[in-house]
């Protein structure tokens, strides 16, 4: 259709034209009162449910926040027992044979202190003597094959 076909109304009719199809519908006060309470009922709801949620979110931060804490603490040590092969001829449960354990084991023969053990009993002749120390010295300085080129 063309802009132009459209006839230029005067002021008078166009107010009568909307005066004719203008429908003035009166709302009962009682109707507007459920309207509005209604309406301010469901806001109401509707910031509640906000609240609450916002409420939750913040537990649910303060549990894993507090859960990162407690979880990133280091844990506290732990005993550990460690099993120490002992050898014979170690007379002082250093784990190693040196010469240190022949001179001590020289000592407590020299005191008469020594008792019986089969760390002590290099050559397994039953009697811990003047041979074990012996023995223990030459394990002490003995070179390995590895070792020696």
């Amino acid at each position: 259709m063309d802009p132009n076909d459209d006839p230029i109304l005067s002021k008078r009719l166009k107010d009568d034209l909307s005066a004719l199809y203008r429908a003035e519908v009166r709302i009962p006060s009682e109707i507007d009162r459920l309207v509005t309470s209604g309406a301010r009922a469901h806001f109401a709801r509707r910031g509640r449910w906000i609240r609450w949620s916002g409420a939750g979110a913040a537990a649910a931060a303060v549990l894993v926040l507090s859960v990162q804490l407690f979880r990133s603490r280091p844990a506290p040590p732990t005993r550990v027992a460690v099993a120490v092969i002992r050898h014979a001829g170690d007379t002082d449960g250093n784990a190693t044979v040196d010469i240190r354990d022949a001179l001590a084991l020289a000592r407590k023969l020299e005191a008469g202190s020594v008792k019986w053990t089969r760390w002590k009993d290099v050559n397994r002749d039953k009697v811990v003597d003047r041979k074990d120390v012996d023995a223990i010295a030459m394990m002490a300085v003995t070179l390995h094959k590895e070792v020696v080129r």
